[in-house]
């Protein structure tokens, strides 16, 4: 029911602030989850595999120096002319887990093959080790490239994981339009719900109130022809209850509880309420 056909003088909760900021916040977790997984998908984990695997050729480099010494010796145009015909050794499925546009017939880098001299320093496992340093820092790379790469099916998964987050958005967006353009509400008659059940106050037969204090939560439990049926005020998400706007929700229960003449469960023990809960979920009412 539209808000002009609600007379003046009666309650109206209207979606809240808390619900509002609630949802806004959830909005923005996901859209953060989703821009991240898509992230790693496209680009991420592909950036992360090219840095292991020239690493990885780095690592091959020092091991080819290292056996080129101890078969009879290397020397600077030696290991120069032998690193300058070697390409970086990449994995069958490159394509698929590499940026795009990667040269797949990559050559070894420039510094390997004028690495003779730090290499002999240092020895060939220490010298490939700081010449990776000096690389990855001008490629403006992680220095620690990672234990493994991130296979196909690792990388298919963000996708998945972003599909799944998009969807979750799409709901949270639904229910959020859905409640902003909803109300609850009363008149001497009726109590009117959000989603546009009217329920007259002579056919309520009990009022569970034991966590409108704590929850801002009400059950009302109505006839329907032969059928009991069960409706929530909730609170929180629809009035609130600060004393500066007028605690509408409040304003609202208060109004029902008013006109309503049946039974009232009140807040008891905690023993006694998980009890009831059991009683009353085990019971034939209809949402």
């Amino acid at each position: 029911m539209s808000d002009f056909t609600i007379p003046q003088d009666t309650p109206v909760c209207k979606p809240t602030k808390w619900f509002l900021w609630r949802a806004v916040a959830m909005l923005v977790i996901f859209s953060v989850f989703a821009v991240l997984f898509l992230k790693d998908g496209i680009w991420g984990y592909r950036d992360k595999n090219l840095q292991w695997y020239v690493h990885e050729n780095f690592v091959k480099a020092g091991t080819d120096f290292q056996n080129m010494e101890t078969e009879g010796g290397v020397t600077e145009s030696k290991w120069q002319n032998y690193a300058k015909s070697q390409q970086c050794k990449f994995p069958e499925d490159a394509a698929d887990i590499l940026p795009k546009g990667t040269d797949l017939e990559m050559a070894w880098p420039e510094i390997l093959v004028n690495g003779y001299t730090t290499m002999s320093e240092k020895g060939a496992q220490n010298g490939t080790v700081s010449l990776w340093d000096e690389y990855s820092s001008s490629e403006k790379w992680n220095k620690d490239s990672g234990d493994h790469p991130m296979y196909a099916g690792k990388i298919r998964e963000q996708f998945y994981a972003t599909a799944v987050v998009g969807i979750l958005i799409a709901v949270t967006l639904f229910f959020v339009i859905r409640t902003m353009f909803r109300s609850i509400h009363a008149d001497e008659e009726a109590l009117y719900t959000q989603d546009g059940r009217r329920i007259l106050f002579t056919d309520m037969v009990r009022i569970d109130k034991r966590k409108w204090y704590t929850k801002g939560l009400a059950l009302i439990y109505y006839k329907e022809g032969s059928e009991e049926k069960k409706a929530k005020i909730d609170g929180m998400v629809y009035g609130q209850f600060k004393e500066e706007d007028g605690a509408p929700a409040e304003k609202l229960f208060s109004y029902v509880m008013k006109r309503f003449k049946g039974e009232v469960i009140e807040y008891v023990s905690a023993d006694e309420d998980e009890a009831d809960d059991d009683k009353l979920e085990s019971s034939p009412t209809n949402n």
